[in-house]
């Protein structure tokens, strides 16, 4: 396996993190016309890259993860974690959320927020985090579909 990077992302990196987000998106079965509904809010918009903490993963040069933080919620919201379906399985979610919370710890955050698909649950169970509520989050096919609301410590269990 090649080895990945983690760095700031900038705004070229814009059409290859969107393209991540909608295929991480897609890789759940959803349908194409439920991804198409949720286009929109698999876009990171450019003017996010200058105020919310933004990170790419990079792997022979192409973007196959990005993590972004927002800092205008409180607690830190964790806006957008995604890696390309071929390349889960490989650390690079986990690295992404581990700079992500170094990035909140040294900004003084002792929690991150996360509104997570319910197919991250278990990642993200997986890395500590606390199942705080659901959503109602229904669409066409699963009329009881929720998502998790989540709080994850910025440092592990002592």
């Amino acid at each position: 396996m090649p080895a990945h990077r983690i760095r700031q992302a900038n705004p070229a990196d814009l059409p290859q993190m969107n393209q991540v987000a909608f295929k991480s998106k897609a890789h759940w079965a959803y349908t194409a016309r439920q991804l198409e509904a949720w286009r929109e809010d698999l876009t990171t918009q450019a003017d996010t890259l200058a105020s919310h903490p933004t990170f790419v993963a990079e792997m022979s040069g192409t973007v196959v993860g990005f993590v972004q933080l927002n800092p205008r919620a409180a607690p830190w919201r964790l806006e957008s974690l995604w890696v390309l379906p071929e390349c889960m399985g490989r650390g690079l979610g986990k690295a992404l959320l581990a700079q992500a919370l170094d990035i909140a710890r040294a900004a003084g955050q002792t929690d991150i927020a996360i509104d997570a698909d319910p197919n991250a649950l278990g990642f993200y169970l997986s890395r500590g985090a606390r199942r705080l509520a659901d959503v109602a989050a229904p669409i066409d096919g699963q009329p009881q579909r929720v998502r998790p609301q989540l709080l994850l410590a910025t440092l592990p269990p002592a």
